[in-house]
């Protein structure tokens, strides 16, 4: 460069460099490409302190891509490759020179147009003031004229909203992205907005301190980011963009502080009036509700039940309410701080006042009731709470609250009275009877006491299970040891182990009383234990009296198939006799013939005593798992004699699940009523009568029907048939205990039975069993419900099995 004619200066110390670059003019900087390893920070900031621009000139080892990226990465503007022939030197420094004046020519340009800018500037002050306090307008204002002002393609004001930055306003190539949300912490902006401090990216792909992934985005490759302050907080940012790099110099980056600093401003006095707009509106929503919420005091306490009042620290009245002027027969332009001496007798006066005294001097608030004499002479009793309020000024009242006890003071000596009588009934009742809160006994009468055998200390604060036998325990649990709000009325049978382990039956119901002032679980116990003896002597008498009423019908097919067995060994002998000669041919096969018959008779006998066996073992005490089909058949074969000339006999089964309970003793129920149905029919036209037996499941539970048409149930003896002793049969044919049995028969193994007849169409009895299954829980719940048929209780629907006739 020296042999061109050139004046050059070698510094390799950078901070020297920086120095002699901020006092001299220099046309081009050379510099080496292997300084630039390390990073072109250091340039920049020589470039930075350059007034006028700095040209560099990157100098190359080789033409390696190694040796030439640290130069293209610093961005130089021109660059030579060893070993700098002269005319390769000329020519870049030519072409250095010739950029050289074009910067110059482009300084004078900008010096006339920093006048142009000033303008600029002036119009957009006198613009923000025609926007008035819009923030919204003078952020688009100033976004406008940052945009033709830095002669840039885009601009944005972004706000702080927790860690992310929102643009509010963008113009020009970025318009589509108004509401863009950026991470604080990822990007220029942010890191500007943190720091405080204005930043500038000359190549948004080179600058690691950019979003790449947001800018590419957008399309931009340069930007300058200005903080916006309120105060001393950043609450945002304002932005310049170009599609261009290196696009903006010093110049634009002193125009974007001065809009910040403007658009800072505008934000202050928008955010100023909106404040002084919001405490205005604060202040007369106050007075509003100031004033509403003295209205609403004096609706309140002028419509209160409650009489109230206030009196100062001298004990004159100095406020109350409508209630207390109606209660005293006070009128409304009455000052209050009339005396109570006329109001009241002056002993009521003297403790009302001896009261008051005593909260003003503790300070302490106070409840206490008094007898108060109302103007007409009647007596109330009032509950009267004072306590002490002070006004804005620090002065102090007493004011009191009173409310008429008088109705509640009855109500309670009522509630004694009804507590006493019922401890009365209760400790005579003959029904042993426990109370409960949901845990240990509080109490139980004498005749619990009795019933179990104990003495009261042994029984109270025991739980009621305790007393309740082992086997039946799981069934009680949930049903007799409940909580007042969880109890179900209902009655069931429960075992209970009395002293010494003698076992009593009793039927046992609960419910919700009020006892000593307080909710309680009230189990009553009835025993029941001689009732299920006399039940046991007379389910025994019934069903001989049963047996004995077909004895005729078992005769009868006894006899038949012994008809078969007599005639056939009549025969059989007489043949026998005739074969003291010779045989003929064939007769020996005949006798083989009447063999077989005569045994097919014997076979039949032998059903016969069997199914009759089936009614008459012993009670079984343990429930097994029952066929209904199969006792069912046994039931009508049985009956059959008894049916055969009155009806024809319909069988409508489905296929039913197995129940749970004595098979004899089901038997025993089916026959009973099986001959009920025959004997409600006449005899001699079995082809116009019918007894169907329907069997079905539903829910659940196993469902029996026995229907006949016969003559019904008079309304008027319906309602009796099931109690003992009672029967419409003339003397001599029933006992009346039949349907007495079979009820407690069925209700023992948890079912169910009913009845429905209509005189002159015949009668239907229903019995539902809870299923095998499903048996223990129906214990505490009752059995399934069948929906009534118009004129009586539910008819079922047909099983799926169709009916069979026999």
């Amino acid at each position: 460069m020296r042999r061109l004619g050139h004046d050059t200066l070698v510094e390799s110390d950078l901070v020297a460099a920086g120095r002699i670059l901020a006092r001299e003019s220099m046309d081009v900087v050379a510099v080496e490409a292997s300084r630039l390893t390390t990073g072109a920070r250091w340039l920049e900031s020589l470039r930075a302190a350059s007034p006028h621009g700095l040209l560099v000139l990157g100098l190359a080892a080789s033409l390696d891509e190694e040796e030439l990226s640290p130069l293209l990465t610093a961005g130089v503007d021109e660059f030579l490759v060893a070993p700098f022939p002269p005319a390769d030197v000329r020519g870049r420094l030519t072409l250095l020179a010739q950029r050289r004046a074009a910067s110059d020519q482009s300084l004078r340009e900008r010096g006339r147009g920093e006048v142009a800018r000033l303008a600029d500037i002036v119009q957009l002050q006198s613009e923000l003031l025609h926007a008035g306090l819009e923030l919204q307008l003078v952020m688009q204002r100033i976004c406008e004229h940052a945009r033709s002002m830095c002669r840039a393609d885009g601009a944005a004001v972004g706000m702080l909203e927790g860690n992310t930055l929102v643009y509010r306003i963008t113009v020009g190539c970025v318009a589509a992205f108004q509401g863009f949300r950026l991470p604080v912490h990822e990007s220029l902006t942010g890191a500007s907005l943190l720091g405080g401090e204005v930043l500038y990216s000359a190549d948004t792909e080179r600058d690691p301190r950019v979003n790449v992934e947001a800018t590419r985005k957008i399309g931009i490759r340069s930007m300058i980011a200005v903080p916006l302050r309120h105060g001393d907080r950043v609450v945002g940012g304002l932005n310049i963009l170009s599609l261009r790099p290196h696009a903006f110099t010093e110049q634009e980056t002193r125009t974007m502080e001065l809009l910040a600093v403007m658009l800072g401003a505008a934000l202050a006095n928008a955010t100023e009036f909106e404040a002084k707009q919001a405490l205005a509106s604060e202040r007369a929503a106050a007075l509003s509700a100031l004033q509403e919420s003295q209205e609403l005091f004096s609706s309140f306490m002028n419509n209160s039940p409650a009489l109230a009042y206030m009196k100062d620290s001298e004990g004159r009245r100095v406020w109350a309410n409508e209630p207390y002027r109606r209660f005293f027969r006070l009128e409304s332009a009455q000052q209050p701080a009339s005396a109570e001496r006329p109001l009241m007798p002056d002993e009521a006066v003297e403790h009302l006042r001896q009261k008051d005294r005593e909260v003003l001097e503790s300070g302490q608030p106070s409840t206490t009731e008094a007898q108060v004499f109302a103007p007409d002479g009647r007596e109330h009793c009032w509950l009267t709470y004072r306590f002490i309020v002070r006004d804005g000024a620090g002065r102090r009242f007493l004011a009191a609250v009173s409310l008429d006890i008088t109705e509640r003071k009855r109500m309670e000596a009522a509630m004694r009275r009804s507590e006493e009588s019922f401890r009365a009934l209760i400790e005579g009742s003959p029904e042993a009877i426990f109370v409960h809160r949901g845990g240990p006994l509080v109490y139980v009468n004498p005749s619990a006491l009795s019933f179990l055998g104990l003495s009261r200390p042994e029984v109270v604060g025991m739980s009621v299970l305790q007393f309740v036998h082992p086997d039946d325990r799981a069934q009680a649990t949930g049903m007799l040891d409940v909580a007042p709000a969880q109890v179900r009325s209902g009655t069931s049978e429960l075992r209970f182990l009395r002293r010494g382990g003698r076992v009593m039956t009793a039927e046992v119901s609960r419910m919700t009383l009020v006892f000593d002032g307080e909710p309680a679980t009230v189990v009553s116990a009835r025993d029941l234990t001689e009732r299920k003896q006399m039940q046991s002597r007379l389910v025994l008498s019934d069903r001989l009296a049963a047996m004995g009423t077909l004895a005729a019908g078992v005769a009868h097919e006894i006899n038949q198939p012994l008809t078969f067995v007599i005639s056939n060994l009549a025969f059989l002998a007489g043949e026998v006799r005739a074969l003291a000669g010779e045989l003929p041919p064939g007769r020996l096969a005949e006798a083989e013939e009447v063999l077989r018959e005569a045994e097919m008779g014997a076979n039949k006998v032998k059903h016969i005593v069997a199914d009759l066996k089936t009614f008459s073992r012993a009670e079984e005490d343990a429930p097994t798992v029952v066929n209904l089909q199969n006792v069912l058949e046994s039931a009508l074969t049985i009956a059959r004699a008894e049916l055969r000339n009155r009806a024809r006999v319909v069988r409508d089964y489905a296929d039913v699940p197995p129940v749970e309970g004595s098979e004899s003793r089901f038997g025993q129920v089916f026959l009973n009523l099986l001959i009920n149905a025959a004997q409600a029919i006449p005899e001699g036209h079995p082809d116009r009568n019918e007894i169907r037996v329907k069997l079905r499941a539903v829910q659940g539970h196993v469902i029996v029907e026995v229907s006949d048409t016969g003559a019904g149930i008079p309304p008027e003896m319906r309602s009796r048939i099931f109690d003992p002793f009672f029967t419409s049969k003339p003397v001599g044919v029933g006992t009346g205990l039949g349907l007495f049995v079979c009820q407690g028969i069925i209700t023992r193994f948890g079912g169910e039975i009913s009845v429905e007849s209509q005189v002159g169409q015949g009668t239907t009895f229903r019995l539902i069993f809870p299923s095998a299954r499903g048996f223990r829980e129906s214990c505490s719940t009752p059995a399934v419900r069948v929906e009534p048929r118009e004129g009586a209780a539910a008819v079922p629907a047909s099983s799926s099995a169709g009916p069979r006739a026999s």
